[in-house]
């Protein structure tokens, strides 16, 4: 369901907190969803799909598109199509947690704990702090509840996979011609274009920038500004902590500390559930003795699983076995297994010894926070009566931060949250706020000064009109030139021609394996499958010039043999792409035959 997010990470979402990102929802209007009376706002072979469901999700989804693509416009969410992916990832999230519940598949709080414990921001150095967890969570307008509930479907979606795909393997033959694949040599010429060139080939007239700074006279504005003074107190203080408190809360807390029952497990699959494909498993089963012998079929390397991935035929009988059995042949749906234990990690709660420093941490954390809310009430109560921060300030010769004019980023490069940016711009002036928290303490704000929203003129914003301007028509012409090239396969008698034109060619002599070390993503992705010489369909930007690609040679692979480990690794890769392919058409024919009502609220967002 993340995978985009969790690139880069064996984590379960390690990377969907990349930082704190703030979210103003001024999208399409939406901010707060009106659904008049209606309690649902979908339903899934009667399964409802709440307004309230729908709009965390937003708010959710909407974060991680701001992580991915950054700041995004109105018309750009309306082409992505923002209301009906979030609706179908609902319908997703439903369907899958019906269908993990007639496979009795299960994913503990104690599970869902540990993921969260995971995740980057949540940890002050490598323990988990609730604090920020919270703090986090509320500046994205998101309940815990919520989030927890999105991280135990992406586990169960995980649990699912597994169990689904649990017969899939891949064949030898299958291992040497990917390698063989793999290893040819390309030959290629990167053909791209600077901006800058197709630039400094456009004629424009006073006029014309006047137009076009008509034509898009909302993006010149000067957004509001204020001028802030701050006084700033830290999450800090002389806080102490008895073992009783320790052990308490440990005694409070087992469910949260409940490793589940794991084995690593090699498996061999007969297809069928005949009586030739008995005889077949038992003739198979003979030939292993030990768990070497699985190398013997290509299984060179063991899966864990959990035990709620496991088949329910095996997962008590595997709970009573040991590291180096070997199990079969026994009937798993429609097919027949033979499973080797590798090993074997049995159910068990972490001791207190083995948790003591987390919980320390924790407790520390929250004695530490309450404290200084406890001082910051104080402080905040002494500033009510002087009638201000600046006021109080001056009385107990404090120096506060004082700050130029800052726009709306700015403000948000300082405090770092959303609401607590919000709250700022909504100040008057003059005025000051409530204690205001963030990650590291707590904030005390005072608005010295504001200045309104103001449109620019044509002669404010003319630099940068003509900087716009240019870059559009620029990358327009430079498209231009690009796409003429992918209707042409006799290029390789022009390229002289070409690099008089402004083009630059750049040769590359290299094997396919290596071409995602050299190339961004998306160039990976259209060329590593290339296989017919000529021009790639597609062109691309990268920084302030355009590529497209020509292949002009494949040379099969000089090796004939392959490493175990290189076959190891292919093996994976395969079995991998093999599970998201079944995984998908799996989807697809559940979706297919799931019967979706929408309200007609949806339509009004």
């Amino acid at each position: 369901m993340f995978d985009f997010l969790r690139k880069g990470s064996t984590s379960i979402l390690a990377k969907v907190f990349l930082a704190i990102i703030v979210i103003v929802f001024i999208f399409w209007g939406i901010g707060n969803f009106t659904f008049g009376r209606k309690d649902w706002l979908a339903k899934v072979d009667g399964i409802v799909i709440s307004p309230k469901e729908f709009q965390e999700y937003y708010q959710f989804q909407l974060f991680q598109l701001k992580q991915t693509f950054g700041e995004l416009s109105p018309e750009e969410l309306k082409k992505l199509k923002i209301k009906e992916q979030i609706l179908e990832n609902l319908i997703k999230m439903k369907l899958l947690e019906r269908e993990a519940e007639k496979l009795d598949i299960k994913v503990t709080p104690q599970e869902v704990s540990l993921a969260i414990f995971q995740i980057p921001l949540f940890r002050e150095g490598n323990q988990f702090n609730p604090d920020k967890y919270h703090l986090v969570l509320k500046s994205l307008g998101i309940s815990p509840s919520f989030f927890e509930k999105v991280i135990k479907i992406d586990l169960l979606e995980k649990k699912l996979s597994l169990l689904l795909t649990l017969p899939l393997l891949v064949s030898s033959k299958e291992i040497q011609d990917f390698l063989d694949f793999y290893y040819q040599t390309l030959v290629l010429e990167e053909i791209s274009l600077p901006l800058k060139s197709c630039k400094n080939k456009i004629q424009y007239s006073e006029k014309e920038l006047e137009n076009y700074f008509l034509t898009n006279r909302s993006l010149y504005i000067e957004g509001e500004k204020v001028k802030l003074a701050l006084y700033f107190l830290p999450f800090q203080g002389e806080v102490k902590l008895t073992p009783e408190e320790i052990k308490k809360y440990y005694q409070e807390n087992l469910e949260r500390f409940k490793q589940p029952f794991r084995v690593k497990l090699r498996r061999i699959a007969i297809f069928g559930e005949g009586q030739n494909s008995l005889t077949q498993a038992q003739k198979t089963k003979e030939q292993i003795k030990r768990i070497k012998d699985f190398e013997k079929f290509g299984i060179k390397k063991g899966e864990w699983f959990e035990e709620q991935a496991l088949p329910q035929e095996i997962r008590e009988l595997l709970k009573k076995t040991q590291a180096g059995e070997i199990i079969g042949p026994i009937k798993i749906g429609t097919n027949y297994f033979i499973l080797g234990v590798e090993e074997v990690k049995p159910e068990r709660v972490l001791s207190l010894k083995e948790v003591e420093s987390e919980i320390k941490k924790e407790l520390l954390s929250e004695k530490i926070k309450n404290f200084t809310k406890a001082k910051a009430n104080a402080i905040y109560q002494e500033i009510i009566k002087e009638n201000g921060l600046r006021n109080w300030a001056k009385k107990h010769q404090i120096q506060l931060t004082e700050t130029n004019f800052l726009d709306k980023e700015e403000v948000k490069k300082l405090v770092g949250f959303t609401e607590v940016v919000s709250k700022i711009l909504q100040t008057n002036k003059g005025s000051f706020l409530a204690p205001l928290e963030t990650s590291k303490g707590i904030v005390f704000v005072e608005v010295i000064d504001k200045k309104p929203p103001k449109n620019l003129s044509f002669e404010e914003a003319k630099e940068k009109v003509k900087e716009d301007y240019l870059n559009i028509k620029g990358k327009e012409l430079c498209e231009s030139k690009i796409k003429n090239l992918s209707s042409n396969q006799n290029l390789i008698l022009n390229l002289e021609e070409l690099k008089k034109e402004g083009f630059q060619i750049k040769p590359y002599r290299i094997l396919r394996k290596e071409i995602s070390k050299v190339f961004s993503p998306a160039v990976f992705k259209e060329i590593s499958a290339l296989g017919i010489k000529g021009i790639t369909k597609n062109y691309f930007w990268e920084g302030e010039e355009v590529k497209i690609f020509l292949l002009k040679e494949v040379y099969p692979p000089e090796k004939k043999t392959y490493s175990s480990e290189e076959q190891e690794f292919t093996s994976s890769q395969l079995l991998e792409e093999k599970r998201k392919l079944f995984l998908y058409h799996w989807y697809q024919e559940l979706r297919k035959k799931a019967q979706v009502k929408v309200s007609p609220e949806f339509e009004k967002l």
